[in-house]
């Protein structure tokens, strides 16, 4: 493995561990986004009584909570919860970057503590050990966090804060979108979105009511325009799956769902940063803004989170965005010399191209060929579908292997969905997205992986229930 993949697999991995923090909570996110939002639109005084505890300690402890139990459940959940309350007293301004840090680093000691402890405890005594040793470690933690963790992020929180206000006085904030986009198709979204945006974002809420930081990576402009261009001039399955595709991207801000029509031709990137560029510019531009994290990136949710009176002006920003991107697109797209025969096959093609861009060799249609031919499908029992964060894609995934196996009469296979940071040892197959099958493989490499790229019409759906079939026959 060469150092650029591998340096992008650990980027996938934190930026999982990020989004298994926060997108649980994203409910409560969004809960108090409605209540911000409402409170300025009806100046209601007890509307507004609700903003500052809830950002100032519910949601850090929220985080916290999630962080801890992701790493030692339950015992972790709370020293977790215990030590963000360390570094929410001990600064000023949100520390929902302070509950990233601290809670899984709390939960992990804690987990060591007790390996090394519980083995010498008398018998009897557990219980009361046990919570003495949870009392201590985050007693401690909880004020290493006030004295030393919440000053550092406090600074490092300003630093950030004014690189931003020198991007945005200087008219610099659209480049974001160079790094942004291209970084999303890398399965990269997460560690953006949820480590730098998110924290940002929800520190400029404070001081301003809301946050153009919020639209940078929920946009869902770029990746509309470029389905919308494979719509038109696509060719065999890309065009055909192109159709549902840009519903599930738009309405269901699933965004993953666009990224293997980029793949299968690294030159539509061009098109998603361009349309990228043009949304972030008429944001600044417009001076618009959400006033809390909007995930998915849907048109929906990005209209119930946007700032009041904002709501037309970001409409045509996204609109802006995925006109420009569709303009490049179709460009390319039609440019592209390729028979309906070589376009039923460039979904497949995109995983090649995908292992070429994350600096491995094309070796995806072999990779299972031999645990297919010694692998019981007749023993299949429960299939686990994994992507980044366990909802949104994987859910979808799951839906999608749900139906077929229904159709064809089998209903006694469990299908569920997971993150891959949170990978359940029971599973008898795994199906995943080429891009994460690397991290999956780490976690679990001795369960049957099946890898994909198309999230709704993959052909290895329907090698998987044949197989299946054909095994219990």
């Amino acid at each position: 493995m060469s150092n650029d993949v591998s340096w992008r697999i650990k980027a996938q991995r934190f930026g999982s561990k990020l989004s298994g923090m926060v997108l649980p909570n994203l409910g409560a996110f969004m809960g108090w986004g409605i209540l911000t939002a409402l409170g300025i639109w009806l100046s209601s005084d007890m509307l507004k009584s609700f903003i500052s505890p809830m950002l100032t300690y519910m949601l850090p402890v929220l985080i916290g909570t999630a962080g801890g139990k992701m790493v030692y459940g339950d015992k972790g959940a709370v020293i977790g919860a215990f030590t963000t309350m360390g570094v929410v007293i001990g600064s000023d301004i949100t520390m929902l970057l302070g509950a990233m840090i601290i809670a899984p680093f709390a939960a992990w000691v804690l987990k060591k503590a007790d390996a090394v402890i519980e083995p010498h405890i008398p018998v009897g005594f557990e219980l009361l050990i046990g919570n003495l040793t949870t009392a201590v470690l985050g007693a401690v933690i909880a004020i290493v966090g006030c004295r030393c963790l919440a000053p550092a992020i406090t600074a490092l929180s300003g630093v950030f804060a004014e690189g931003v206000a020198v991007l945005e006085n200087n008219n610099l904030l659209p480049l974001t979108a160079v790094f942004i986009e291209p970084a999303k198709v890398l399965f990269l979204n997460n560690a953006i979105g949820q480590g730098i945006l998110t924290p940002l974002g929800t520190t400029q809420l404070a001081e301003y009511g809301k946050s153009v930081l919020f639209l940078l990576e929920s946009n869902p402009g770029p990746g509309l325009g470029i389905l919308l261009a494979y719509c038109l001039f696509g060719k065999g399955r890309a065009k055909a799956n192109a159709y549902g595709a840009t519903l599930i991207h738009a309405i269901g801000g699933i965004h993953e769902i666009y990224f293997p029509f980029i793949l299968m031709n690294p030159m539509v990137a061009v098109a998603a940063i361009a349309g990228g560029i043009t949304g972030t510019f008429l944001f600044s531009l417009f001076g618009v803004g959400l006033v809390g994290v909007s995930s998915p990136g849907s048109i929906i949710t990005i209209m119930m989170m946007a700032a009041a009176g904002d709501q037309i002006m970001i409409l045509l920003a996204i609109l802006a965005s995925a006109a420009v991107s569709f303009a490049v697109a179709s460009v390319i797209v039609k440019s592209t010399k390729q028979n309906e025969e070589e376009g039923d096959q460039s979904l497949r093609e995109a995983a090649k191209q995908m292992e070429a861009l994350k600096g491995k060799k094309s070796r995806i249609s072999s990779v299972f060929e031999d645990d297919q031919k010694t692998f019981h499908y007749s023993k299949v029992k429960k299939i686990l579908y994994v992507c980044d964060a366990g909802l949104g894609s994987s859910a979808m995934g799951a839906s999608v292997i749900g139906k077929k196996l229904k159709k064809a009469g089998i209903t006694d296979i469990d299908v569920q969905h997971a993150s891959v940071m949170e990978l359940p040892e029971e599973a008898d197959v795994i199906v995943t997205h080429v891009a994460l099958s690397e991290v999956v493989k780490e976690k679990q490499p001795d369960t049957m992986l099946i890898t994909i790229q198309d999230y709704l019409n993959d052909p290895q759906y329907e090698e998987l229930v044949v197989n299946i079939s054909k095994g219990r026959t």
